[in-house]
């Protein structure tokens, strides 16, 4: 692929991030494609001194052990020590019989979904493993995710409920509705607590106002084959945009989901018009080139040129990308799926209007008055509309230290 100005600018700042021996031999095994030129720079990482400890506990983190371990059992089982390699044969064939378990768990559920009239989406897990991937083996994933419509989401709360799942949050029944409108999925787990899956109504929280989630991304579906099943799909033009997003809900703090970024750039004959139209109509252009860098940074993925050029990879995009590439490896205490800020979701977005509506949404209800408010400066019925000021006022207040009702 011919590769943008503007993003070779910024690969050798995202190559350079995260210099130590493992992290090096775990980029370079990150990958289903290799080439001589990949597989001698995982023989030459592999040789250095590598802490083979470390080495399996970044592998784990980032959910791409099973990547890693095929790698390296390909190119250098002379080289990898065999107390490192036995171990990881293992574990990663332990993975493999689990999301096997779990695949046929998901057909199940959305064959169940199917005779109840309500058409469900797997989405990530197993769906993407073997679409994208090739099969199951190579992809990490511990649950599984389905996306219905929102109008079919109770009735299907309710048929999880009688298939032997619970909700992990409990929501009274008459809060349901509310629950609905607020969140845009609810975890549920099997009561033998071996299979949790997440109900979702949209792919992206509300908060990041995207258009017509989630019918908009099911106008064009494909089907894959798990576990002897026909089962639909997300095309891939489509993960792209909606993998993106999900990427940059957790700030690219895993490499596995900057993996799947690549993986997808990696694919022949994609529609790389609808993906720029759609990232266009969605204002995700930013989101999207962001994923790009580091794919390409990190992992050397091949941009098409229309992508390139036309995507809006600004300098926020640029340092996004940094940002996320400086603290993927760092020991942080935090998970990575830790909810992002909307400070970083502001700054994620290139349109006014979708910036706009996110302020709106997180800080309009934060100014909602209560009755601390109305203790705080007692008003006439008259004038309650003054609490909207009084509100604030009595919150800057607060963060300054004085908390006493004015009288």
């Amino acid at each position: 692929m011919i590769r943008n100005e503007l993003m070779l600018e910024q690969t050798p700042q995202l190559r350079t991030a995260g210099t130590s021996p493992e992290v090096e031999l775990l980029l370079s095994c990150a990958r289903t494609r290799t080439n001589p030129e990949i597989s001698q720079r995982i023989r030459e990482a592999a040789q250095k001194k590598i802490d083979w400890v470390q080495f399996i506990r970044l592998a784990l983190d980032h959910d791409a052990l099973s990547l890693s371990y095929c790698n390296l059992h390909r190119v250098c089982p002379d080289i990898v020590p065999g107390g490192v390699l036995e171990p990881l044969r293992v574990r990663h064939e332990a993975g493999v019989a689990e999301r096997r378990r779990l695949a046929e768990e998901l057909v199940g559920i959305v064959g169940f979904f199917d005779t109840q009239g309500i058409p469900a989406v797997p989405y990530k897990g197993p769906a993407l493993a073997v679409r994208l991937y090739g099969d199951l083996s190579l992809r990490g994933f511990s649950d599984l995710d389905v996306v219905i419509c929102e109008r079919d989401a109770l009735r299907a709360r309710q048929l999880l409920i009688d298939r032997g799942y619970m909700p992990t949050e409990r929501v009274e029944n008459g809060k349901l509705k509310e629950y609905l409108r607020k969140h845009h999925e609810m975890p549920f787990c099997r009561v033998d607590g071996k299979v949790h899956l997440d109900l979702h109504w949209r792919y992206t929280s509300r908060s990041t106002c995207l258009a017509g989630d989630p019918e908009r991304f099911h106008r064009e579906l494909e089907t894959v084959s798990m576990a002897g099943k026909k089962v639909r799909s997300l095309r891939l033009e489509t993960y792209l945009l909606v993998l993106s997003m999900h990427a940059a809900k957790h700030k690219w703090s895993q490499l596995k989901l900057i993996c799947d970024i690549a993986e997808i750039l990696a694919a022949p004959d994609l529609d790389w018009g609808y993906v720029l139209h759609e990232a266009r109509d969605l204002g995700l252009r930013r989101a999207l080139g962001t994923s790009l860098l580091l794919a390409q940074g990190l992992l050397g993925a091949g941009v098409p040129p229309r992508l390139a050029q036309e995507l809006k990879i600004d300098r926020t995009a640029k340092a996004l990308a940094t940002q996320a590439c400086t603290s993927l490896f760092e020991e942080t205490g935090q998970s990575w799926r830790a909810e992002p800020d909307y400070t970083f979701e502001l700054a994620l977005r290139e349109r006014f209007r979708d910036r706009l509506k996110i302020f709106l949404r997180y800080f309009f209800p934060k100014l909602k008055p209560n009755e601390r408010d109305r203790a705080f400066l007692p008003l006439p019925g008259a004038l309650s509309v003054g609490y909207y000021v009084v509100r604030p006022l009595r919150l800057a207040l607060k963060k300054m230290g004085r908390t006493t009702p004015l009288h």
